[in-house]
């Protein structure tokens, strides 16, 4: 973009995962699916469950892009931002939240060698049937914590998330528990 953008200004959005009331976030959802079917994957990470992602409710992000159009011309010739809730659940505290809001449960997460993490996705790509989620790929990826600084975005755009996943959860729980068929179907489990 810088490259090409001759006598335009650009706005980069760097963007966290996206989610909704409905959830509409491929990862969450699968993560809803294998605590909701009581999975045994469920109960193992590879990674640092202290360590979390930042994500970013749609209503959140359609502000920011009304913002970023709103204010375009004061806007520096190339402004980069972080659009994401700057505090991120942990894998630790979203299986917690899982496990209570879907069973009444705490859901206890141990975090297990990578070589058998890789070992157990692969196993299951191998296998016949349903297209597992996790690809072995992903464990690499399971250490890392995506905490958002947002203080571009709120400087520039005067923005910043009014929704957190953490008091989101109950209602996207709620859908799925209102309608399971349509809450998978909706989310392409």
């Amino acid at each position: 973009l810088e490259k090409e953008r001759g006598n335009y200004s650009t706005a980069v959005l760097r963007i966290a995962g996206v989610y909704d009331d409905d959830c509409d976030s491929i990862p969450l959802a699968h993560q809803i699916e294998r605590i909701n079917e009581r999975h045994i994957t469920s109960k193992m990470f590879p990674g640092h469950i202290s360590h979390g992602q930042s994500f970013l409710h749609l209503e959140d992000l359609v502000d920011a892009i009304v913002r970023v159009v709103e204010r375009r011309r004061s806007l520096p010739d190339q402004a980069v931002m972080l659009l994401g809730e700057p505090e991120p659940l942990t894998y630790d505290e979203l299986q917690h939240r899982f496990g209570r809001l879907l069973h009444g449960e705490e859901w206890d997460t141990r975090e297990i060698p990578k070589a058998v993490a890789k070992a157990g996705a692969w196993l299951q790509d191998a296998m016949p049937g349903e297209e597992p989620f996790i690809k072995p790929w992903m464990i690499d990826l399971s250490d890392d914590h995506y905490a958002f600084d947002i203080s571009r975005a709120r400087t520039l755009l005067g923005w910043e998330p009014r929704h957190s996943l953490r008091t989101s959860l109950p209602s996207i729980i709620n859908e799925l528990k209102l309608d399971p068929e349509g809450w998978y179907e909706n989310n392409h489990l």
